[in-house]
């Protein structure tokens, strides 16, 4: 681990003096915090003693009182750039102080020699800081919450960033014309699309505070620097904050995104989180959809009188109009995340409806190709997909770095994922909506199973559906509880233990996946689709359960012939050495 230590300076000109008598003190590549007791700044340099000279005379910091410096052997230029972006995040997520660091126009993360190598320095560093009183969390703890996951502080990918400063071209060219338009980011589950959406929101949002300082080490790219700068300028040029609205379509992860602006202490607002309806209140510059394939349409809406007064409020006709309908009208430039594959009810607009809206304007299309959530890969993606549409000769593939595993006991699926869930934290069981809800309205978990009122019953495996719909993932008795399609898309799970139900099943004479839709009880994906799209439905949701797991994605089938011909292609957790 090289000589890694932790120094602790007074932020004045006694501590200035002491770090130019450090042995690396001038010419030596450093990670640094200074503080007070409510806000910090992060930073890197190669010469400590000049930098840390340059912030003393920044007013900017001078309500900071103490420099912690991490000084070790084996640092690097890139080394220290990549450790600084992730302590930032890490800071952000921890919530202890209020970050200095205006980050929106930091350079994309990027690889380089033996990075692995330092990267495992990152749960040394942050112990070093908890001991001196500069973390409120462990980096365990840090790593499953939603206030990391959704962080604007996360530093891109080069594909990220390439496709952030895309979409920041395309909105200020309509600032500066006053014409509409629309952006599109298309890409499979887990590329990071929610993180592009909100790093722009945070620099739309903080745009016109920043400010270039000579001084400043930030490592900014300098098409993202031009790009604020720009941004800023239009700001100004209008006289007026923009307007930003972000769209989340499903109500469980909108509750847990407005949260987690609400904690955060970047300038971001709960007030910024909106359902689709809330669109039509008012008009907006710029709104943010994520997943914009859930969008919802007036067939089989379960809220119908306030999409009605919705499309009144803009002279559009429920009938035929959708919630982009109304995004479109009430806004000058959208930023629609889109994946077609995630559709999961009739609910959900069509891809029809979707190309027929945006197409009313301008159309800028942006992709994410790289997996960025489970550590199988985009491999891992693809070999699933190619699973879930029995894929003509389809070979047994080993996916890397990755835990995928077939249980032909459902009860030992389950335990497991509560014995990782104990050791990683956030590892859920979730299945298809295979059998009814019969506890519904019951008030505890406890009741339930005090009543024999359990939904799931496999084998005499005996489960209960989940027991609320917000925030499911995150409740308390999650572990113990099975999740569903609409408790879980969005969300990032370590392991995830996915439950195929009786109505999937595989005939070998004919090589096919059969699905029978009376033995499947989600009347919301049910109502008025026909019986082919209901089936679509079953397995994109299956698709998207399988995409939900970081760490791996383990599988049970409840008919033999399904779980037979999943074991061609996924390893038996029975096997010997494939016990994760």
């Amino acid at each position: 681990m090289g000589s890694l230590t932790v120094k602790t300076y007074p932020f004045s000109q006694e501590g200035n003096e002491c770090c130019r008598i450090e042995d690396k003190g001038k010419d030596w590549p450093v990670v640094y915090l200074i503080n007070n007791d409510s806000e910090i700044y992060i930073g890197e340099t190669s010469n400590l003693y000049n930098r840390f000279k340059q912030h003393r005379e920044n007013p900017a910091r001078h309500k900071l009182k103490t420099v912690n410096v991490i000084y070790d052997d084996e640092f690097n230029k890139s080394a220290i750039l990549d450790i600084e972006q992730y302590l930032i995040q890490y800071i952000g997520a921890d919530n202890k102080f209020k970050l200095q660091n205006l980050n929106g126009g930091q350079s994309s993360r990027h690889n380089y020699y033996q990075r692995a190598k330092y990267l495992d320095k990152l749960d040394l560093i942050w112990n070093r800081l908890s001991a001196k009183g500069l973390t409120n969390h462990s980096l365990l703890d840090i790593r499953n919450e939603n206030l990391f996951k959704f962080s604007p502080y996360t530093t891109l990918t080069q594909e990220q960033n390439i496709v952030c400063n895309g979409i920041m071209e395309n909105i200020l060219d309509s600032l500066k014309t006053g014409k509409e338009g629309t952006a599109v980011i298309e890409g499979s589950v887990g590329t990071g699309k929610t993180v592009v959406l909100i790093n722009l929101i945070y620099k739309i949002v903080n745009a016109s505070r920043f400010n270039i300082d000579p001084d400043d080490d930030l490592d900014y790219d300098n098409e993202s620097l031009k790009l604020l700068m720009e941004l800023k300028k239009q700001i100004i040029r209008l006289g007026r904050e923009l307007k930003v609205a972000f769209v989340v379509p499903m109500d469980s992860i909108r509750t847990t995104i407005s949260k987690v602006f609400q904690a955060s202490k970047s300038g971001l607002k709960s007030s910024l989180v909106m359902g689709p309806l809330d669109i039509s209140r008012e008009h907006f510059d710029i709104v943010f959809v994520d997943e914009a394939h859930r969008l919802p349409r007036y067939k089989n809406i379960m809220y119908r009188e306030a999409y009605i007064k919705a499309c009144s409020r803009l002279g559009l006709d429920y009938e035929t109009s959708t919630t982009l309908d109304m995004i479109m009208k009430n806004s000058q430039f959208r930023v629609l995340v889109y994946d077609g594959d995630q559709r999961v009810k009739e609910t959900d607009i069509t891809p029809e409806q979707f190309a027929d809206t945006i197409c009313k304007g301008p159309v800028y299309n942006h992709a994410l190709d790289t997996q960025m959530r489970c550590k199988g890969g985009q491999p891992y993606i693809h070999y699933i997909e190619n699973i879930l549409s029995a894929e003509n000769n389809l070979e047994f593939k080993e996916i890397q770095n990755y835990d995928f595993l077939l249980y032909d006991d459902v009860g030992k699926m389950v335990d497991r994922i509560k014995e990782l869930d104990a050791k990683y934290g956030l590892c859920r069981t979730v299945a298809g909506y295979s059998w009814k809800w019969i506890s519904k309205g019951e008030k505890s978990y406890q009741s339930v199973l005090d009543k024999g009122l359990q939904d799931i019953d496999i084998e005499g495996n005996k489960f209960v559906w989940n027991m609320c719909n917000r925030e499911f993932l995150l409740s308390e008795n999650a572990v113990n509880e099975i999740g569903c399609i609409h408790t879980t898309q969005g969300y990032d799970i370590n392991y995830v233990g996915v439950i195929f139900g009786p109505e999937i099943d595989y005939d070998f004479a004919s090589e096919k996946i059969t699905i029978d839709i009376s033995k499947f009880y989600d009347s919301n994906v049910k109502n008025g689709a026909g019986e082919e799209d209901v089936k679509t439905y079953i397995l994109n949701a299956y698709r998207t359960l399988m995409g939900r797991g970081i760490r791996g994605c383990f599988v049970y089938a409840c008919n033999p012939n399904y779980r037979k011909y999943l074991s061609k292609f996924i390893k038996s957790a029975s096997d010997k050495g494939n016990i994760t």
